[in-house]
């Protein structure tokens, strides 16, 4: 099987060289991206590495490196001597991870194939590997377990979907998952999954989700966000977010805005779509719907907002959290159509309502406890969407119930980063 891997790469090899190249052109720097990739780091940061101990992160996207900063701050305080490089697989990841401060080289994760994974692994030399959620690479593990570094999981979490798929491959993964010294899991069916894929019962431990300790940094007031409250819109508008959509979705919450003026109610939508490079086709979507908008990308000021605009289309990264900070209302896409939803904590951290559809099995556990909690509501589609999101522009004490559920609700889950950090002491000694 091992064999047959490496045989598909090299295969496919070809065409993942244009397919890179390709998807890096808005970001720029495509060429340097994909040295990266191709285990070429830059020799000056490799350099600064040189004479420390290095503990490699990988957080594959956005998700997963707001996930791994409780992690790798708690990494520094133990030892502000660490260097940490941090590996995302996605641009919006790269961007991402690059504002993290304790983050010392910020690199794209290499392709799977030996000889790239074993060059990059020379150049870094790290003492440990920590991989956040579950990114499982076979020649990375091979690589990393024959040169004996310790591999920890950490934030490992199983999905109803992916855990279909590794059963079908069941012989495979478990011996990868063997390879792994520590795997600290979100909760018990992650566990429960995980343990039934192959992985060793005595290295599993559930210490619970590290995004609830992501805590809530206060909104730089210099942000475009906050200048947008100095421009009058949140006084005379209802403004919710409709935050990392997915293919289906924005038709659907465009004619909820459009029916909201249609009624009277006037509101403004910050729309965000999951992968920049939509905006595109969500823009024309408003065009064609008669919705006066703006893309935030060519707004240096808030203030440079026209002044009938409805809508405000994010086409940048690393923004959405302070969109939600000013919100009344948060919608959290990927749910209305069945991709399986995106985190629904950050607007919960930031005492926001926070709505979503009825495709949540990636985030099912978390879903419940916001739920229960009173923190959200779970609609059925765009319909009851538009019904919640009337009810609730009228009825400014349930936003606040549901706002101080949802931030009580983080508060009691508090703890996962503190019982990760045990299990790599107990390992590494960091």
């Amino acid at each position: 099987m091992h064999l047959l891997y490496n045989l598909l790469l090299l295969l496919v090899s070809p065409f993942l060289l244009p397919v890179a190249l390709i998807k890096g052109l808005p970001y720029g720097d495509t060429l340097g991206s994909l040295r990266e990739r191709m285990g070429f780091l830059p020799k000056k940061a490799v350099e600064s590495l040189n004479g420390s101990r290095v503990f490699w992160v990988h957080a594959v996207s956005v998700g997963e490196v707001r996930a791994s900063q409780p992690l790798i701050r708690a990494l520094k305080q133990s030892d502000p001597a660490i260097k940490i490089v941090l590996s995302c697989m996605t641009f919006t990841g790269n961007q991402i991870a690059r504002d993290v401060a304790e983050a010392d080289l910020v690199v794209f994760f290499p392709f799977d194939l030996p000889s790239i994974v074993n060059r990059t692994l020379g150049r870094i030399k790290p003492a440990a590997i920590v991989i956040i959620e579950t990114e499982i690479w076979p020649n990375f593990i091979r690589c990393a377990r024959e040169k004996n570094i310790p591999l920890i999981l950490a934030n490992g979490r199983i999905s109803r979907k992916s855990f279909s798929r590794y059963l079908l491959v069941r012989n495979v993964v478990s011996g990868l998952l063997k390879s792994f010294s520590v795997i600290c899991v979100q909760d018990v069916v992650s566990a429960r999954r995980i343990r039934k894929i192959g992985a060793p019962v005595d290295r599993i431990h559930v210490t619970g989700n590290m995004k609830f300790d992501l805590g809530v940094e206060p909104l730089d007031q210099n942000s475009f966000a906050a200048q947008l409250g100095e421009t009058g819109l949140l006084e005379n508008h209802f403004v919710w977010v409709a935050g990392s959509t997915r293919s289906g979705e924005p038709e659907q919450l465009i004619d909820c805005h459009r029916r909201f003026h249609e009624n009277g109610l006037p509101s403004f939508m910050i729309l965000a779509p999951r992968h920049p490079s939509r905006c595109s086709a969500v823009a024309e979507l408003l065009s064609s719907a008669g919705i006066p908008f703006a893309l935030r990308s060519e707004l240096e000021h808030a203030r440079d907002l026209p002044e009938h605009c409805q809508v405000l289309l994010v086409d940048t990264v690393g923004e959405l959290k302070d969109f939600y900070a000013i919100a009344e209302v948060v919608f959290v896409g990927g749910s209305l159509v069945p991709t399986g939803g995106h985190n629904i904590l950050e607007p919960s951290c930031l005492g926001k309502p926070v709505l979503f559809g009825p495709h949540m099995f990636n985030f099912q556990e978390i879903s419940q406890l916001v739920l229960d909690a009173g923190g959200g509501y779970m609609v059925a589609d765009i319909r009851e969407l538009r019904q919640l999101l009337e009810q609730l522009r009228h009825d400014r004490n349930l936003r606040q119930k549901m706002g101080q559920a949802g931030q009580q609700l983080i508060s009691r889950n508090v703890g996962a980063t503190k019982l990760t950090m045990t299990k790599i002491e107990e390992l590494t000694g960091a």
